[in-house]
């Protein structure tokens, strides 16, 4: 899930079914607005979404969705990038070109779920960290950096996740990341796991958001949605919404203070 920064009020969710080609456009409260249908985009685990600078005009905002889940360990994977269109007064179904960016990872291949975009359109991507049901333990969570226009994905490092308070989910399948979302301007990012919401905040402006594992962090209320997956920030208001895997439902958590 990711909000619209050109129509904000807007969001764009994606399902990671294989042979996706589309995204969904929807209100806060997830009633349907538009379908947008990306030129050539054929996926085969689309597991992410962001909104963020277009690679060749900062001043553009472009739509990534993350074709980057990773079950098969696959060579190489896909990010498709289309300019926002307008949605002020959108028909029901919206052909968008789009330009697809193809990534493999200086580590090999590499399972994700959760795509970021920083101010010159360069792509981060944290992996979704393996689990051994055997021994309940959770493997290591990478961060990793890509060229705006594809490339290769740089290991920048690890991120050390805390052990969730409510460890239910974490327990089953480990504590890993599933989605995250950025609010460049404030420098605040956003890191969703299956039991829990971390918040990061840089203590400077302008700080590098790959930076982002090293700033100050706190818990925020996670939501209760079931199997909540998904995380993107308001952009017009304090909070963020979160959706279920399971059931669609989407959940607004706002700010209390």
């Amino acid at each position: 899930m990711a909000a619209s920064v050109r129509t904000p009020g807007l969001y764009y969710v994606v399902s990671d079914e294989p042979g996706t080609a589309e995204v969904a456009v929807v209100q806060e409260d997830g009633t349907p607005v538009a379908r947008l249908e990306l030129a050539g985009m054929d996926t085969e685990n689309a597991e992410a979404l962001a909104v963020g600078p277009c690679g060749d005009d900062p001043e553009t905002s472009c739509l990534y969705v993350g074709d980057i889940g990773d079950h098969v360990g696959r060579d190489h994977v896909t990010v498709y990038r289309a300019p926002e269109p307008d949605l002020d007064d959108p028909p029901a179904s919206l052909d968008v070109d789009a330009d697809a960016l193809e990534f493999d990872y200086e580590a090999g291949p590499t399972d994700a779920e959760t795509l970021l975009v920083d101010p010159d359109g360069r792509l981060l991507v944290v992996s979704k960290a393996p689990f051994d049901e055997d021994t309940g333990e959770t493997g290591s969570t990478r961060l990793y950096r890509g060229p705006a226009d594809g490339g290769e994905f740089a290991l920048l490092g690890e991120i050390e996740l805390p052990e969730p308070e409510d460890g239910f989910l974490a327990g089953l399948v480990g504590n890993v990341v599933t989605d995250a979302s950025a609010d460049l301007a404030a420098g605040r990012v956003l890191l969703r796991t299956y039991d829990e919401v971390l918040e990061y905040r840089a203590a400077e402006p302008g700080a590098d958001i790959a930076t982002f594992p090293d700033w100050p962090r706190r818990r925020v209320p996670a939501g209760s949605v079931l199997q909540a997956e998904t995380v993107a920030y308001l952009v017009d208001d304090c909070g963020y919404l979160t959706t279920s895997e399971l059931t669609g439902t989407i959940d607004a958590v706002r700010c209390t203070g």
